[in-house]
């Protein structure tokens, strides 16, 4: 009974050790598996050098060239209001815009005109006598007359009054004009202050207007952009033909419109709150060149791209190609990656502009990889090869 429990055991454990063995004897060979480096499809951009016109970019709100306040040189009753000088209301030069009661100074002007007359008979009557005075005393022949006796001082007296009348006829006359209000230019009211029936003083504005016969944009430019304006920054008027054009636009009601200008000049002054310098665009009959019957409000904010330098043998990538500010990777034809360093002449939203560094007829890589190393061999489409 012993040795049965003792062998029941042994012979077990001896046949799992038997068939552990058999098992390792019989199993099959693990063959080893060469792996091949595959190189990652990459794109490239063939480099050619351009020549390029640089567009400087800005926003800025449309401005009148001149906006006053239309004020009354004279006192008086407003008698009468055009419908121009309603408030959005266009204008032309010469316009009768108000009307003051003339009443008052028709009277002083009857009464000038009266004293005028007077003065003039005066002056005549002092010439005679003078002339009469001088005959007598010459006739008598009594020597030299004095000043007195020939009537000079009541001659001069006579004539300074007849200027006295003369300048206040003349002053007459102009407030009784005065009393009608013309526009000074073509342009639009922006606001109007005054109606029939009100009583105004010198002084007192009676409406604000604008003029359009042209309008400007302030357009402030980054520093960066300011060495590609063909312009001096001298804040002086620029010469007709050497004006850079700049298209305006914007987006109303889901519509592109633009227009085109030129810039003028540059502001004499920097910006104290945004410490850039503006340069001022000028569109000519802004409400009579439109499109599709928009014209270039006043106030409405626009995009502008003017026309800046023209850039020679320059290579345009995207700018997501530039790394570290200034390397590129470059392919040759064995399909090898080296960093090249390069010279970035300008930068915009999505551009960069390369000076040196590129030949005619390099590959430059374009694809975004996770990983790049100095001598990694990529591959790129037939296309491209």
């Amino acid at each position: 009974m012993k040795n049965k429990k003792f062998f029941g055991p042994t012979i077990v454990i001896t046949s799992s050790i038997l068939l552990t063995i058999m098992l390792i004897a019989i199993r099959p060979e693990a063959t080893p598996v060469q792996r091949q480096y595959v190189p990652p499809l990459v794109e490239t951009l063939v480099v050619e050098p351009q020549n390029v016109q640089v567009t400087v970019k800005s926003q800025g709100e449309v401005i009148p060239r001149t906006e006053i306040n239309l004020t009354s040189e004279i006192s008086g009753r407003v008698l009468w209001t055009s419908e121009k000088l309603s408030e959005g209301a266009t204008f032309s030069q010469g316009d009768t815009l108000l009307r003051l009661d003339p009443r008052d100074y028709e009277l002083t002007l009857i009464a000038a005109e009266s004293n005028l007359s007077q003065s003039r008979v005066a002056l005549s009557r002092e010439r005679a006598e003078s002339e009469l005075a001088k005959t007598e005393w010459e006739r008598l022949g009594g020597g030299e007359a004095s000043e007195l006796a020939l009537r000079k001082p009541q001659l001069a007296q006579a004539r300074a009054q007849l200027a006295a009348s003369e300048a206040a006829y003349e002053q007459a006359s102009r407030n009784l004009s005065r009393s009608v209000i013309f526009a000074p230019f073509a342009g639009r009211v922006r606001r109007k202050n005054t109606d029939i029936g009100a009583v105004v003083a010198p002084g007192s504005p009676l409406a604000t207007i604008y003029a359009i016969d042209y309008v400007e944009v302030r357009l402030p430019i980054a520093n960066k952009d300011l060495a590609f304006l063909n312009i001096s920054l001298d804040g002086n008027l620029i010469p007709a033909v050497q004006q850079p054009e700049v298209v305006l636009s914007t987006n109303l009601g889901g519509k592109y419109y633009s227009w085109k200008g030129t810039i003028v000049r540059s502001e004499a002054e920097i910006d104290p709150r945004t410490r850039m310098l503006s340069v001022v665009a000028r569109v000519p009959n802004p409400y009579a060149f439109s499109q599709e019957g928009i014209p270039l409000k006043v106030g409405l904010y626009v995009n502008a791209a003017i026309k800046g330098k023209k850039l020679r043998d320059v290579v345009i990538l995207p700018r997501h190609v530039v790394h570290d500010q200034n390397l590129v990777w470059v392919k040759n034809k064995e399909g090898i990656l080296t960093k090249r360093e390069i010279s970035i002449i300008r930068v915009d939203e999505n551009k960069a502009f390369i000076g040196k560094g590129l030949n005619f007829g390099n590959e430059i890589l374009i694809s975004r990889l996770g990983v790049i190393v100095d001598g990694m061999q990529v591959r790129t489409n037939v296309g491209n090869n």
